[in-house]
């Protein structure tokens, strides 16, 4: 389920929460809405931006019902390799490395590109 939210065109703000019925951005003054031709009122009002926004919690949760697909998303935790063959680049260090840095890092995009740098 998809939640559109109305957006500055520049970037500046959403209009949401408590800035919803605002018309004019806070920050730069631009309007939310494009100007239309006619004047009618019943006319639904278009928007420079939309964001759309899908929330994750209740994709998760609709994947981790069914124990099957739950059994593949938890596979990397849980796997076991044998020694001397190939293997599954999770296993690799430098991929336990990163795990670890991302871990201790709290996922922060700054950060991560200090860790591939």
């Amino acid at each position: 389920m998809v939640e559109k939210i109305h957006a500055c065109r520049n970037g500046c703000m959403l209009y949401w929460k408590d800035d919803i019925d605002m018309e004019y951005c806070k920050f730069c003054g631009d309007p939310r809405y494009k100007p239309t031709r006619d004047r009618n009122p019943r006319r639904k009002k278009s928007p420079y931006a939309v964001l759309r926004y899908l929330p994750l919690t209740p994709r998760l949760q609709r994947l981790y019902a069914s124990p099957a697909t739950a059994e593949h998303m938890t596979w990397h935790a849980s796997h076991v390799t044998e020694e001397d063959s190939m293997c599954h680049p999770s296993d690799a260090k430098p991929g336990g490395i990163l795990t670890e840095h991302i871990q201790i890092l709290h996922w922060s995009p700054v950060t991560l590109d200090w860790v591939f740098a």
